[in-house]
């Protein structure tokens, strides 16, 4: 008996572009933003000392959110990203096939601080929120979770 499994395709990156988002829009009016993120692993090595490796990703977003991406994000702005790996396969102009994997954006936030309201959100359908008063801090019982 042969059972399928269900897939999972979900991916959470944050880092920073690498370059302004570029932008362009179809023939058919839909938007397409396309921009670098390198996110640091940061590691102590067997020196002893701390490390810095960065991984470059390419992501891509469609319509209302390329269209906001391409106009709030520039270069080194901080971003948290979901979204889905996707595989593209093109010819080159000297005929040789060319792939990646990027990322197809469901979801940006924008972690840099913006006005009087802190991170903005740039998601799918998200708005910002103004600034929530704060509680006052109660007991702190985290030593007694069981695990």
């Amino acid at each position: 008996m042969n059972i399928r499994m269900p897939t999972i395709n979900k991916v959470l990156i944050s880092g920073n572009l690498t370059g302004d988002p570029r932008t362009r829009i179809l023939e058919n009016g839909t938007h397409v933003a396309s921009f670098g993120v390198a996110s640091n692993k940061r590691y102590r090595g067997n020196d002893g000392e701390w490390h810095e490796k960065p991984c470059f990703v390419e992501v891509v977003t469609w319509r209302q959110l390329a269209e906001r991406v391409g106009s709030k994000l520039h270069k080194g702005s901080p971003v948290m990203i979901e979204g889905e790996l996707q595989f593209s396969q093109w010819n080159a102009q000297d005929g040789s096939k060319r792939s990646r994997v990027e990322i197809l954006a469901r979801s940006v936030q924008m972690l840099e601080k913006t006005g009087d309201y802190g991170s903005s959100p740039s998601q799918g359908g998200g708005s910002e929120e103004p600034p929530r008063k704060e509680e006052p801090a109660g007991p702190d019982y985290s030593d007694d979770i069981p695990f």
